[in-house]
């Protein structure tokens, strides 16, 4: 009886992943070289614009942003995007209209920056504490409890605003009661890169000795630890795909 169930799940396992293989052809987002040399961190955005149709080139424009270095963060809808410097800039950008729609002269510098619940509420990791402006750029309210920060993430389905700071803590923020939920010591320094799951709200933080830690603001450890390199963890990128392409979860 149990083979004989063992077999019937194999079975419909199989055949799930062959639909779903079938129908998943190709990655998105995906620089596929020509020949074993190219290397695809040579490529130019002149090329791909070139290579794109031209409704997709219409929409690529340049612009120039003083004070750098900055990063950049699109919103969920894909529309809106909000650029930090480290001489103290943050601009919020329309990028179907390729207009700037807010902008904040914190006159510190600013180590990460988010979206909310929208494009309307912008929070920012500056140097001592985090701050959230609106879109006419105008501060309404400051989180004390955030201490040198130094990575933001927002989930969304939780109104939750975490932190990771300097010190190593990771601490949450309930943006729509204005409460501090919680913080957990990682224990493991100043974390390198902070990524979130989008389909478990599960944080990942990646430390300087090549471990990645997963947290949840109800659990005060974290959930499970990962030895992924033997040097830092600079940039993650959590990646959900179908059974058939599980080797990829968690791609970091």
């Amino acid at each position: 009886m149990m083979r004989r169930q063992r077999r019937r799940e194999q079975h419909v396992r199989q055949t799930y992943n062959d639909t779903a293989a079938r129908y998943e052809q190709t990655d998105e987002g995906l620089l596929e070289p020509e020949t074993p040399t190219e290397r695809t961190h040579k490529t130019q955005q002149k090329a791909i614009v070139d290579a794109t149709s031209a409704n997709a080139a219409a929409n690529a424009w340049r612009k120039a942003l003083p004070k750098g270095p900055y990063g950049i963060n699109v919103a969920r809808t894909g529309r809106h995007a909000v650029a930090y410097g480290a001489g103290g800039r943050v601009e919020v950008l329309d990028l179907h209209r390729n207009v700037r729609t807010a902008e904040v002269r914190c006159g510190e510098v600013c180590r990460a920056a988010t979206f909310l619940h929208d494009e309307t509420m912008v929070a920012v990791a500056q140097r001592k504490y985090v701050y959230v402006y609106d879109q006419d750029g105008a501060e309404v309210h400051r989180m004390a409890k955030h201490l040198e920060p130094e990575h933001l993430s927002y989930l969304p389905f939780h109104f939750l605003l975490a932190s990771a700071g300097h010190a190593g803590w990771l601490k949450y923020n309930d943006v729509s009661t204005g409460q501090f939920v919680a913080e957990h010591n990682t224990k493991a320094g100043a974390p390198r890169s902070l990524a979130q799951n989008p389909q478990t709200a599960v944080l990942c933080l990646g430390h300087g000795n090549g471990v990645c830690s997963l947290w949840s603001p109800a659990q005060s450890k974290p959930l499970a630890r990962l030895l992924c390199h033997r040097g830092a963890v600079l940039i993650q990128c959590p990646s959900v795909r179908t059974p058939s392409t599980r080797r990829r979860l968690g791609r970091v």
